[in-house]
């Protein structure tokens, strides 16, 4: 199965004896959520059952008493998300079933672009607002424009921000939607994906309309979201940014946010894989 054919209905979880993995056939990839207990055997079965369904990275965040076990069946770390586990830090692992998805397709240009975030301080600091903007929380009534910025803004995306149904389940959830308007016209967009279970959150959809960019809009919203997350007693903060887009890296540089790795060829996102870099805030010890 092709990742541009695939659909996000065919994606879901499944139990591998004593382990739960997600098939991620959008992005060609299995997530290993859960295990019991985990032998070579039942990895290189997992490696069988990806390969079989044309999946061709295979992934784990894992705490590091349990890294080895991965190491020694042929993952690589490629990076690490502090404070994960309600503080415990998790390695996440990579095993690269199709040999070709391993290797990086703009190494240079985004070890530059990192290298000129490194650079920069950690010091921005939420924007007073221009007359007519209001930031507050997404409603079900806000759908249609939420879609209407992410189509805007992105070609392919790795979660269905385009469906309607799927924005309202997980509004309902465990995502929580943080937008700019202008005169009641959402103009920015960014979301924190909470996991209640580990009180960890990832801040994600951050999507700005190109002729409002430059304003510092998103630095709001961040901000925002930072502030919600504390209040609910959450560990840590962690984003997934386009490792070719200058803008977003050096949004969460500033933000005080540590650079901890690089997902190679991780998702689809804006036409095809892109390499990821992690970017890591403890909120609390």
């Amino acid at each position: 199965m092709s990742v541009q054919k695939a659909k996000f209905s065919d994606n879901r979880n499944e139990r591998l004896k004593s382990s739960l993995v997600y098939l991620d056939y959008t992005n060609a990839r299995l997530k290993i959520l859960e295990f019991d207990s985990l032998s070579k055997d039942t990895i290189d079965e997992i490696f069988e059952y990806a390969k079989k369904e044309n999946l061709g990275k295979v992934l784990i965040n894992c705490k590091k008493e349990d890294l080895n076990i991965f190491k020694d069946a042929g993952f690589i770390v490629e990076g690490v998300i502090d404070g994960f586990f309600r503080g415990e830090d998790a390695h996440c692992a990579s095993f690269f079933i199709d040999s070709e998805r391993s290797k990086p397709k703009r190494k240079e240009e985004e070890d530059k672009i990192l290298e000129m975030c490194m650079d920069k301080s950690k010091i921005a600091e939420p924007n007073e607002l221009k007359d007519g903007y209001q930031v507050r929380d997404c409603v079900e009534e806000d759908i249609p424009q939420m879609i209407e910025i992410f189509k805007e803004v992105f070609k392919t995306y790795p979660t269905p921000v385009f469906d309607k149904d799927y924005l309202k389940k997980v509004m309902n959830d465990n995502i929580l939607f943080k937008a700019v308007l202008e005169n009641g016209k959402i103009i920015s967009i960014a979301s924190a994906d909470m996991d209640k279970k580990n009180l960890n959150a990832e801040i994600t959809d951050c999507a700005t309309y190109p002729e409002y960019r430059g304003q510092g809009l998103l630095t709001n919203l961040i901000y925002g979201l930072e502030d919600d997350l504390k209040e609910k007693g959450y560990y840590t903060l962690y984003s997934l940014s386009r490792a070719i887009n200058t803008g977003i890296n050096m949004s969460l540089r500033k933000h005080g946010y540590d650079y901890k790795g690089r997902l190679v060829n991780n998702c689809d996102i804006c036409g095809g894989f892109e390499d990821m870099n992690i970017w890591v805030k403890k909120l609390k010890d």
